[in-house]
């Protein structure tokens, strides 16, 4: 999979600051049908493969035209190993072309989740950036919610599991070892694959149909 997104960077009454949203996982054939659709906390230290784009990024205010070719962080590479996982073990296989929507509950690019937090919370004036979605299908073949525990956009959380009533959660964190149920979809990096594995369990290529609800 290759990961392409569009960038806005914008100043802020805290500086510049980077937004990324319209992320997806493409196949290295093209991007071809939307099979998917995976919603998490915000955007990492995921950024732009050209380094000269994101320097002018990091510096200024700059707006991509279109998706770029980006460099997956952390979260985003585990997200793909499990969903490739989940499929070989179903024994789906992927059709030559496929893309996988990528949103997140909030946009502001940044590694550390607390910071990330309260950029969301205190930041003034962007919401439109801050919380940009595209607008959601109503036939992925699955959707996999990972965003952790957020007080953020709470009534988007909600809606987003009213629309996605089938949709893929993990309940059990592995916390520096220790594992413990929650009442929230655990985040990729705190999660164990076998657990995605097992939760995906008839949850692949189905087709999801939404309910009416809006997210937005």
């Amino acid at each position: 999979m290759e990961t392409y997104a569009h960038f806005v960077s914008k100043q802020t009454d805290q500086g510049i600051k980077i937004f990324r949203h319209h992320t997806e996982f493409r196949s290295t054939n093209g991007s071809g049908k939307v099979i998917g659709l995976i919603v998490m906390m915000n955007p990492g230290n995921a950024r732009p493969v050209d380094d000269v784009l994101f320097n002018r990024l990091e510096n200024s205010e700059y707006e991509t035209e279109e998706q770029v070719l980006t460099m997956p962080d952390n979260t985003m590479k585990k997200v793909m190993s499990m969903i490739q996982k989940a499929y070989k073990n179903n024994g789906i296989t992927f059709p030559n072309q496929y893309s996988i929507h990528i949103e997140n509950i909030f946009n502001i690019r940044e590694k550390e989740s607390d910071k990330a937090k309260r950029y969301a919370k205190s930041i003034n004036g962007i919401d439109h950036l801050m919380f940009k979605c595209r607008e959601l299908l109503n036939n992925y073949d699955f959707v996999f919610f990972a965003w952790g525990k957020l007080d953020i956009a709470l009534e988007r959380q909600k809606n987003l599991f009213d629309k996605y009533p089938q949709a893929i959660v993990v309940n059990r964190l592995n916390y520096k070892g220790t594992l413990m149920d929650v009442n929230y979809p655990v985040h990729p990096l705190y999660m164990n694959t076998e657990y995605f594995l097992e939760a995906s369990k008839n949850k692949l290529n189905v087709r999801l149909i939404a309910e009416d609800a809006n997210i937005l």
